[in-house]
C-alpha cells in the first residue's frame, strides 16, 4: 500500500464516528497489510448463521475468554452443532456489536442488573 492510501484509510478511521466496529477493525487490518482472506464469511443480510469462539471474538474485538464468560453468564447462547463444538449465532454477536458499547460493558450490565 502507497503512502497516500495509508493516510487516507488513517483519516478515515480516525474522523468518521459512523464505521461500525467490525469496519474499523477491516481498516485497521488494511492499514496495517492484513488483507489475507478470512476462512469465514460473516452475511450482513440477515440470515441466521454460526460463527466460531475465535471470530466471534473477533468481531466484538475481545478474548476468547471474554465470549466464554459472556456465555457462562447468558449473554451469549452458543449452539452445539456436534458434541463439544459451539458456535454463536452471527446476529446475536452482530447485535452486541452493533450497540458499540463494548461486549465488557455488556457483562459488567448484567452482572449489575443481576446483583440488584
Amino acid at each position: 500500500m502507497n503512502a497516500t492510501s495509508r493516510a487516507i484509510l488513517q483519516t478515515v478511521l480516525s474522523t468518521d464516528p459512523s464505521l461500525s466496529p467490525l469496519e474499523q477493525n477491516a481498516v485497521r487490518d488494511l492499514i496495517e497489510g492484513r488483507t489475507e482472506a478470512k476462512g469465514e464469511q460473516v452475511s450482513f443480510d440477515g440470515e441466521h448463521l454460526l460463527i466460531s469462539q475465535k471470530r466471534a471474538a473477533s468481531l466484538l474485538d475481545v478474548s476468547r475468554v471474554t465470549i466464554w464468560r459472556m456465555t457462562k453468564e447468558s449473554i451469549l447462547h452458543p449452539v452445539e452443532v456436534i458434541p463439544g463444538t459451539w458456535r454463536y449465532p452471527c446476529d446475536e454477536i452482530l447485535a452486541i456489536a452493533r450497540q458499540g458499547t463494548g461486549a465488557g460493558a455488556v457483562a459488567s450490565g448484567d452482572r449489575q442488573r443481576s446483583a440488584a
